[in-house]
């Protein structure tokens, strides 16, 4: 049976660690494990953008602050950050991909329940 992990929580909480940690853990022991996150990019001590990662170990620009995407196509920003939209469709989409019929309906409830607890 699929199980899916959603954490959300504030910067420096350990987000990132314990997926990489759990995954680490998961394969290790024969676990299938698919999936991605997001990591902070900081040059001189400033956070400049994100990557997204993908479990597998590809890696990718998410976004950058201020930056402009790539030639020819349209911009996609969120706040201060400017979307590298193919990237992540390269990256993550296939992981969202696979998820199958029979565990997409497992997967939405757990999606908003993610975000409900999330809001403030």
């Amino acid at each position: 049976m699929a199980r899916h992990v959603f954490l959300t929580g504030s910067p420096g909480v350990g987000k990132t660690t314990l997926i990489q940690k759990a995954s680490e853990v998961l394969k290790s022991s024969g676990v299938p494990v698919d999936g991605f996150y997001t990591e902070e990019v900081r040059q001189a001590g400033r956070r400049i953008g994100f990557d997204v990662v993908t479990l597998s170990g590809l890696r990718g620009p998410l976004s950058r602050v201020g930056s402009e995407p790539p030639l020819g196509r349209q911009e996609c920003r969120v706040g201060q950050y400017v979307v590298d939209v193919r990237s992540f469709e390269q990256l993550a989409l296939p992981v969202l991909k696979n998820v199958t019929k029979e565990n997409r309906n497992r997967l939405l409830p757990d999606i908003v329940t993610c975000v409900q607890s999330g809001r403030k």
